[in-house]
């Protein structure tokens, strides 16, 4: 079967092409472009759309697996399909599988909506060796036994590992730099949700910079829209650069919301939390359940906690300035962070991509298209290492096809599942697996090992 793509631009920042083209796809693979018509069994007239590589989101949270019933839990890898995402990387801020390598199987063997890499999540490590309490020191004897987890997970395929310091403030740093250690052998990622936030966001930024150039791994500082918009980013992107001229192998990640999103239980809401973000309680909104929609108060606040710690929240409360600065920074990869829970949460799950090229370029001009697809393909596929993000010849066809003058999101906070505008087409390994915004075939991703 050859299909073949005629008439569009092509956009291909690994390759810098930006120039109309077109393209044929056999087995899977993209096997000719050429400025000439092409000929095959089926034929796409992509006149006046965009042609780029598939969406790579380097930050999200994976779709659960259940061991047992031998399924996924299918709600945020439709969400990233829908939008662009031809490849996800999932068990982020230390939260992910229990079994990585389980995990990335299961996904080889049923099939899912996109291709799926997996980052070995340090607070799953810690739940392997019994260790529940997030605010407790461990011993050495269990840091080395999630030393050799580690280790293990790194070798089936994980891309690198990942920490939520902020959701285990009892990580010390002989436990954060044990661990990091494991990833310099291959050279394989170390991100991290930092220690802390607005203005103690650099010495925690700090923390972690360190300990990762003592163990010599390339580090990814998570979501810094999230961890600095409050008035630090310029600092912050600027202590960023400055390691890096140094030497330090660092970037970052940040979605194009001026909201953050977590669970109502998690240690961003320890005590303190109303001195730290701008108008306390009443920024806050409750994103799912019985309270969906309502801002907190203090005293639905605690009750909430106490009774539903799993629920998801919305903080409104970042400064919309200081995440353009980060959205346009040449050292920030564009990343979702995306988490649902039975469908509800933050609209970034289902529209950070067409969101980041309507408002960042169409809207804002603060970038041009071809700068804007290099944060979302090329860049964050050589961040993790993997063999995506662009058009070379002989190379995976996973392509998206969308009408620039159309691509918008429009998932909302009331609506954070609603799937964008001007997705004409995305292919995974040469199938088609959306059409003019729907999906039609779900199964089509596989695991990317690395």
């Amino acid at each position: 079967m050859r299909t073949v793509i005629n008439q569009g631009i092509l956009v291909d920042p690994k390759n810098r092409i930006f120039s109309k083209l077109n393209i044929a796809i056999e087995n899977g693979k993209i096997s000719n472009i050429s400025k000439y018509e092409l000929i095959g069994d089926k034929v796409i007239d992509a006149a006046g759309l965009i042609i780029a590589p598939g969406f790579i989101d380097l930050h999200m949270h994976e779709d659960d697996y259940d061991p047992e019933k031998d399924t996924f839990k299918l709600d945020i890898f439709n969400c990233m399909l829908r939008m662009g995402v031809t490849t996800a990387i999932g068990g982020n801020c230390g939260i992910g599988p229990d079994e990585p390598d389980v995990y990335l199987d299961a996904v080889d063997r049923l099939g899912v909506p996109v291709n799926v890499g997996l980052l070995v999540p340090h607070g799953s490590l810690r739940k392997k060796v019994g260790e529940t309490d997030r605010y407790k020191k461990i011993g050495l004897d269990n840091i080395k036994k999630m030393r050799a987890l580690t280790e293990k997970y790194l070798a089936t395929g994980c891309g690198g590992i990942s920490f939520g310091i902020r959701y285990i403030p009892g990580i010390t740093e002989e436990e954060l730099e044990l661990i990091c250690g494991a990833a310099h052998k291959e050279q394989k990622l170390v991100a991290a949700h930092i220690r802390d936030d607005a203005q103690n966001v650099i010495p925690a930024a700090v923390e972690f910079i360190e300990a990762g150039i003592k163990m010599e791994v390339p580090l990814q500082l998570s979501h810094i829209g999230s961890m600095g918009a409050f008035g630090q980013m310029g600092e912050l992107l600027t202590l960023m650069d400055e390691y890096y001229l140094k030497g330090t192998d660092i970037a970052a990640d940040c979605y194009p919301y001026n909201a953050f999103s977590t669970k109502l239980g998690a240690t961003t809401y320890d005590e303190g939390f109303t001195k730290r973000y701008p108008g306390g309680y009443s920024n806050i909104e409750i994103a799912q359940g019985q309270y969906k929609g309502q801002r907190l108060t203090e005293d639905l606040f605690r009750k909430l906690r106490k009774e539903e710690p799993e629920l998801l929240t919305v903080a409104h409360v970042m400064k919309e300035k200081e995440v353009d600065l980060a959205m346009s920074h040449p050292n920030v990869i564009i990343a979702s962070d995306g988490l649902l829970n039975c469908s509800q949460g933050h609209p970034r799950a289902s529209g950070t991509f067409p969101r980041f090229i309507n408002e960042y370029v169409k809207d804002k001009k603060l970038l041009n298209l071809y700068q804007a697809l290099e944060k979302i393909t090329y860049l964050p596929a050589q961040r993790i290492g993997i063999d995506k993000g662009s058009l070379d010849l002989g190379c995976d066809a996973d392509l998206v096809i969308f009408d620039y003058e159309e691509i918008r999101d429009k998932a909302t906070f009331a609506e954070p599942t609603l799937p964008p505008e001007g997705i004409r087409y995305v292919f995974l390994k040469g199938e088609i697996a959306v059409k003019d915004n729907k999906i039609i075939n779900n199964n089509l991703g596989k695991s990317v090992r690395i």
